[in-house]
């Protein structure tokens, strides 16, 4: 599963550098390639977060002697995993070169630097989300209690006045 994920990326990857290079001499704006830039980061992000293991001649060799953890250890799948790595980051940079090309000096720099910023600030947005709804269950808690005090507040008084119904009434005879 791990090895057709590393595939979908790098196919990612790649057919978003193609789309771009399609559409950049024709593109009067930037938001016409938006889609493959953000494929492009997609299929990137991909590559770099999966595991690559190989079924070369070593890696089965080292499987059979060593068992399965030889597959993710051995040279052969480092080996894919760096150069799948160093593909994606040379099609990052073809795509930096063709964008910043097209539509001006730090153009790619300010994509770049405003999805930084985009992400923190949806990070930011989810952890106060998440602290607000802890307050909230905090409070539902804290009302709960309140509740069950006032509850058993009103079972106890009702049990003494019964007790001291029944003790009165015992004691008249």
């Amino acid at each position: 599963m791990v090895v057709a994920e590393t595939l979908a990326g790098i196919a990612l990857v790649n057919s978003a550098v193609k789309g771009i290079k399609s559409a950049i001499n024709t593109a009067k704006d930037i938001s016409e390639i938006a889609d493959d830039i953000d494929d492009l980061f997609k299929g990137t992000k991909q590559v770099k977060e999966q595991a690559h293991p190989i079924a070369g001649k070593w890696d089965k060799f080292l499987g059979k002697t060593l068992g399965d953890s030889a597959d993710k250890l051995s040279i052969g799948a480092i080996a894919k995993e760096t150069i799948e790595e160093k593909l994606a980051e040379e099609q990052l940079i073809k795509v930096k070169r063709m964008i910043n090309t097209r539509f001006g000096a730090g153009t790619w720099d300010t994509i770049v630097e405003e999805r930084k910023r985009r992400i923190a600030q949806h990070k930011k947005a989810m952890r106060q989300k998440r602290e607000e709804e802890a307050e909230r269950k905090a409070e539902s808690k804290a009302q709960l209690y309140k509740a069950l005090e006032y509850i058993g507040g009103i079972l106890l008084v009702g049990v003494a006045v019964v007790v001291l119904f029944v003790v009165i009434q015992y004691t008249r005879k």
